[in-house]
């Protein structure tokens, strides 16, 4: 009886490590368009705008319907400075200036908060949108700007 309690614990050791020899793939992948939103364009800054002051405290976006909770944009720029903002919540009205309304028809505005300065002037700056509650790499474009 001790014996094939003894050669149970064997297999059963043995096969936990035979579990244990498979690879994790620890590189996250793209963040990719939040659900449910088929279009979704920088606002402001505009798009293409330069001279845009380099503390820039938000970024707007235009999108076909509601983005989710729990996402919000990643600006990055040239120099290699690049920081989250907050989780999206709804625009200010009247919009500021410069901006750009998007060509789809009934956008839906919506503004993530960024602390952006000093790092961001005098260079060219992307507006990716981010799943912040994800490990996921920021991967669509919505625009690009260009501070003083």
């Amino acid at each position: 009886m001790k014996k094939s309690v003894v050669w149970f614990g064997i297999a059963a050791i043995a096969a936990l490590a035979a579990c244990n020899t498979s690879t994790v793939n620890n590189t996250p992948g793209p963040c990719g368009s939040p659900p449910g939103v088929s279009q979704t364009v920088l606002v402001y800054p505009a798009p293409g705008a330069t001279g845009v002051p380099d503390s820039i405290p938000q970024v707007i976006v235009g999108s076909t319907s509601a983005i989710p909770s729990g996402w919000g944009v990643t600006v990055v720029s040239t120099i290699g400075q690049g920081v989250n903002g907050a989780p999206f919540t709804t625009a200010p009205t009247p919009l500021p200036t410069p901006n750009q309304i998007p060509a789809f028809a009934n956008p839906v505005y919506q503004s993530s908060a960024v602390n952006a300065s000093p790092g961001f002037a005098g260079s060219t700056v992307t507006v990716y949108l981010n799943n912040l509650n994800s490990s996921c790499l920021p991967s669509q474009t919505v625009g690009t700007f260009t501070t003083q």
